[in-house]
């Protein structure tokens, strides 16, 4: 867990350094891809030091406060982070279009300065790929676990490859004055931003889309296959204890999983047998999913599914 905090703080650290250059280099160039770029990267440093927040919160044990945990605030963290750069995707999208629009009525676009942008794209491309390894290999030595730090490093390499494709595009833009193309430079970086946006929404979407799901309480947050698998492994250890498994209710919350077992006992069971029960299927859990799990078992004859007798 010290392998996350620390790389939480340096993608803190990073993020702000990458966030800064942007911002600079924006107002030196008027590039508003750039901008884009900086914003982009400043939510990502804020959203490093809330997720140290959320990390050090998930990782506290059942409360009376929070009695199934506090992995529910990764979700709600995730929709927060998400939402965020959809509201900077969105503003960036309608700004580009704007200035289109102006030049196609005859108004004037300021020229970009390129000066000293090939030495900030180089330093850009080199800084998140370095915060992708952190977050990478944090997340791996983890257990591939924490959906945060996956999200920080999809970012942070997806991040790299628009500085590359960025860097490329405007500083090559002034190599069309000398084609039929000549007319769109004074709309590159506009244009440039909209190419960047849309490439840009797709990750916040797809990643929105999980967390709306876990924070839902959704079975669908949990796989098919690996709930049919979970099932099976956990029908097997009930059956070596005479039970039967009705149902095997399954949410995840950020890190941790919450599974219900509903068994069918084939003789009376006491408390302290249904808590062996209970260990049993949590353990099995555990070693199946790789990931904390809170886990109930409910002794009945009757499916949680069925329809109610009239």
């Amino acid at each position: 867990m010290n392998s996350e905090i620390r790389a939480l703080q340096l993608g803190t650290l990073g993020n702000s350094v990458g966030a800064v250059a942007a911002l600079v280099f924006y107002l030196r160039s008027g590039s508003d891809a750039l901008l884009l770029d900086g914003l982009y990267t400043a939510v990502m440093a804020g959203a490093s030091v809330i997720a140290g927040q959320v990390n050090r919160a998930a990782l506290q044990p059942r409360s009376r406060a929070y009695p199934f945990g506090a992995s529910g605030q990764e979700p709600l963290y995730v929709l927060f982070r998400t939402l965020v750069l959809l509201g900077i995707i969105a503003f960036a999208m309608v700004s580009a279009i704007g200035k289109i629009l102006t030049a196609v009525q005859g108004g004037v676009i300021p020229a970009v300065q390129l000066d000293g942008l090939g030495w900030y794209f180089s330093a850009m491309v080199l800084l998140n790929l370095w915060l992708w390894r952190v977050f990478a290999r944090s997340w791996s030595n983890g257990g591939g676990n924490n959906d945060m730090l996956r999200g920080m490093a999809i970012s942070a390499r997806f991040d790299a490859l628009i500085s590359a494709g960025t860097g490329i595009a405007l500083l090559g833009s002034p190599s069309l004055l000398a084609t039929p193309l000549a007319p769109l430079v004074p709309i590159a970086d506009s244009l440039l931003v909209l190419v960047l946006s849309l490439a840009l929404v797709g990750e916040p979407i797809a990643i929105l889309q999980g967390a709306v799901t876990e924070a839902a309480g959704s079975s669908r947050s949990i796989p098919p296959a690996l709930h049919s698998s979970c099932s099976a492994a956990v029908a097997a250890v009930l059956a070596e204890r005479g039970c039967t498994l009705l149902e095997l209710a399954m949410i995840r919350l950020g890190r941790t999983v919450t599974a219900v077992a509903y068994v069918e006992p084939a003789t009376a069971v006491t408390a302290s047998q249904t808590d062996g029960l209970r260990l049993d299927v949590e353990a099995e859990l555990v070693q199946t999913l790789q990931t904390p799990v809170l886990c109930e078992v409910i002794a009945t004859s009757v499916h949680p599914y069925a329809e109610p007798a009239n």
